[in-house]
C-alpha cells in the first residue's frame, strides 16, 4: 500500500527547529498540517500497521538485567553523543583542517563582486554533516533501546514500540530532513539579493556581511536540526525516569502497607 503524504520540513510546534524554519522562510510560518494523529496514522502503510499491532500486543518475557544507574547511564551517553557532535561542528566552523573535519566553503579567490558563489559547495557541506547525525543518534538510540530492553517489561515493550515507530517513519523523517538544504537555498539567494552590490569579495566574511549571516545560519539550522533527531532519544529517557520513579514509588507504598500484616503473621503487634 503506498504512503499518501508530503513531507513537511517543520517539527514539533513550537520547537527549535520549526520556529528556526518560520523565521528564514515566512511561508512555513504559518504552515497548518491538520490532525495530528490523522497525519500520523497516514505515515503508517499496511506492513508498518500490522508490525506496530504486533509491537503493541508483545509481552517481553525476559530474562532481564537490571541496571541500578539505568538513568545516569543513558544520560551519560546522550550527553557524550551530543558534545562529540557538537565538537565536529565547532571544528567545522573554526575553519579547522585536518581529514576529520568537514570543510566549511570559502569564497575562492576568483570570486567577483557581481556573481554569486554556488550553493552547491554549502549543500554538500550541511549534508555531510546530516550524515554524521543520522549515523550518531541512530547509534545511540539503539544502544538506549538495547538497554530499556534488559531492564524490565514495560521498558522492553517501549523498547520494542520505539523500534516500530522508527522504522514506520524512516522514509518521512528523511525526506523532512533532506528539504532542509533547499530551504537554506532559498535564504542564500535572499541574502546575495539583499547585499550591498559595491562590497568587494574580501568583505563577505565581515561582520553584518551577507555571507556572514549566511553562516551563522547555517550553523543555528545545524545546531536545531541535532536537537530535533535527538527528541525520540529523549523522549524514551523520560519515559525510563517517569516508569522507574512509578515503580520506586509503587513498591515503597506495598512495602509499607505490607508491613503490619507481616508483623501481625509473626504474633507481633505493632505499637500506636
Amino acid at each position: 500500500m503506498p504512503r499518501t503524504h508530503t513531507p513537511s520540513p517543520s517539527g514539533p510546534a513550537g520547537s527549535r527547529l520549526a520556529q528556526l524554519l518560520g523565521e528564514l522562510d515566512k511561508r512555513l510560518a504559518g504552515a497548518r498540517h491538520g490532525d495530528f494523529a490523522e497525519r500520523l496514522g497516514r505515515l503508517f502503510d499496511l506492513s508498518d500497521a500490522i508490525a506496530l499491532d504486533g509491537a503493541t500486543r508483545h509481552k517481553p518475557a525476559g530474562p532481564f538485567s537490571p541496571a541500578e544507574n539505568l538513568l545516569q547511564e543513558l544520560q551519560e551517553d546522550l550527553l557524550d553523543s551530543r558534545r562529540a557532535l557538537l565538537e565536529q561542528l565547532a571544528r567545522s566552523f573554526r575553519g579547522e583542517t585536518a581529514p576529520s573535519v568537514i570543510a566549511l566553503p570559502a569564497p575562492g579567490a576568483g570570486a567577483a563582486p557581481g556573481k554569486r558563489p554556488p550553493f552547491s559547495t554549502y549543500s554538500n557541506f550541511y549534508q555531510a554533516h546530516q550524515r554524521q547525525m543520522i549515523a550518531g543518534v541512530a547509534n545511540l538510540r539503539l544502544r538506549c533501546r538495547r538497554q530499556l530492553a534488559a531492564q524490565n517489561a514495560r521498558l522492553a515493550h517501549l523498547a520494542e514500540l520505539d523500534a516500530v515507530f522508527e522504522s514506520g517513519l524512516a522514509s518521512y523523517v528523511r525526506q523532512g530532513f533532506a528539504a532542509l538544504p533547499g530551504i537554506l537555498e532559498t535564504r542564500y539567494r535572499t541574502l546575495w539579493q539583499q547585499r550591498d552590490p559595491e562590497q568587494p569579495p574580501a568583505a563577505w566574511l565581515e561582520p553584518h556581511s551577507w555571507l556572514q549571516q549566511f553562516r551563522a545560519e547555517l550553523k543555528m539550522l545545524l545546531l536545531a536540526e541535532l536537537e530535533a533527531r535527538q527528541e525520540p532519544v529523549l523522549g524514551l529517557l523520560e519515559a525510563a525516569r517517569e516508569q522507574l520513579a512509578g515503580s520506586t514509588a509503587a513498591d515503597n507504598s506495598g512495602g509499607a502497607d505490607r508491613a503490619p500484616a507481616a508483623q501481625e503473621n509473626h504474633g507481633v503487634r505493632s505499637t500506636p
